[in-house]
């Protein structure tokens, strides 16, 4: 009797040492919200809960450390003034109650309905980079990405080739650039950028839907991105570095560096403290693109300091009158340039002393990033346009 006491002792003691490790591994599985429409949802296919991409995406992961919810619903639109808004969808408050860790959107092919996109398609920017944000500012604080619509055409439904290549996607890569979140190119995966995409092992008859064999070939792209190790940028000799790739992109604090800033560039020289982070477009034959781990930089190299705090002054800032007063270290040609804060390029200019007032009255009330470059000098910094 003594022993089995014993025994049964030692089991509830194992038990209680293993839930909570039961619990952990439980606690710590990545979940995977995906967001979009019918192609999401697997309209069509005969079991969408084993057959639509994100069931097979989760095969593909495991069940054990991973969660992928299906929050695709037929039909609906990105643009709020769609046909079928996806925003007023019970999905899309399902999906942020899910506190996902990754976000994958792909919505846009009922956008390219002529009807919708005639209308509204100059609002799909702006609403597609709304919903981003939406997504960003969860508490689980998941990172976001978004997919190229796959290829496809049904005239009786409005959805023409053109409109999928030429107006969805081009905006959707636009999106992704502004936003600085990653791209995945299924677009090009469905071999869209051929004349023969069509290819009845991948698409349902109506030129539009993912076949089983289809949706696995999302199931493997998204999961492949998702996945991947995250490229890492290097700050040396006062230079910011990115790993090799086909094209790169530049952010500092969120926003986008502009190409006059040398935002599109493989190194980049920091003037200003605060956190990096570069789109790198991984494939020379597709759109693809990761960002990178963000790196924070909290002290210039010496030089640069200087550079930055005694080579340029701008004054008065904030900034209530219709000039700013410019001085710098230059006596040669500089160029200035002023971005709101979308990256939008508002002034461009050229100084040709190391003084000179230049015109601002055109600028609303607002916070605007300044460059100024010339031979000597590299200027960043930020203006305050306040009403008079």
């Amino acid at each position: 009797m003594r022993e089995l006491k014993i025994k049964i002792r030692f089991y509830l003691l194992f038990i209680g040492l293993l839930l909570p490790l039961v619990s952990y591994s439980q606690a710590i599985k990545q979940k995977i919200a995906c967001v979009g429409n019918s192609i999401t949802f697997g309209y069509g296919l005969s079991s969408p809960a084993t057959q639509s991409y994100p069931a097979q995406m989760l095969g593909l992961l495991g069940a054990a450390n991973w969660e992928v919810g299906n929050f695709g619903v037929s039909s609906r639109t990105m643009l709020k003034k769609g046909d079928k808004p996806y925003w007023n969808e019970v999905a899309y408050t399902n999906a942020k109650a899910f506190l996902p860790n990754q976000v994958m959107i792909e919505l846009g092919t009922n956008d390219a309905k002529t009807t919708n996109w005639n209308a509204h398609g100059t609002e799909f920017v702006s609403n597609y980079k709304e919903m981003i944000q939406v997504f960003q500012n969860l508490s689980s604080k998941p990172e976001v990405w978004v997919g190229l619509i796959p290829p496809g055409q049904n005239v009786s439904w409005t959805i023409l080739f053109g409109y999928v290549k030429d107006s969805v996607n081009t905006k959707i890569k636009q999106i992704a650039l502004e936003s600085g979140v990653g791209l995945i190119d299924l677009f090009d995966g469905f071999n869209g950028n051929s004349i023969n995409w069509y290819n009845s092992n991948y698409f349902q008859a109506d030129s539009i839907h993912a076949r089983t064999a289809g949706a696995t070939i999302i199931a493997q792209k998204v999961k492949e991105m998702m996945t991947s190790i995250k490229p890492e940028i290097t700050y040396s000799n006062g230079n910011l570095s990115a790993p090799k790739a086909y094209a790169y992109q530049w952010y500092f604090n969120d926003a986008l560096i502009s190409e006059a800033e040398d935002g599109e560039n493989q190194e980049l020289k920091p003037t200003q403290t605060g956190k990096y982070k570069v789109s790198l477009k991984i494939n020379s034959t597709n759109e693809t693109r990761i960002i990178s781990k963000e790196l924070e930089i909290t002290k210039l190299s010496s030089a640069l300091e200087s550079l930055r705090k005694g080579a340029v002054k701008i004054f008065p800032n904030p900034v209530s009158t219709n000039v700013l007063d410019i001085e710098t270290s230059e006596s040669g040609e500089s160029k200035v340039s002023v971005y709101d804060i979308t990256g939008k390029l508002v002034i461009y200019t050229l100084m040709h002393s190391s003084k000179e007032a230049i015109p601002i009255g055109m600028l609303s009330a607002g916070l605007y990033f300044i460059q100024i470059n010339s031979q000597s000098v590299n200027f960043k910094s930020q203006i305050i346009k306040i009403k008079s």
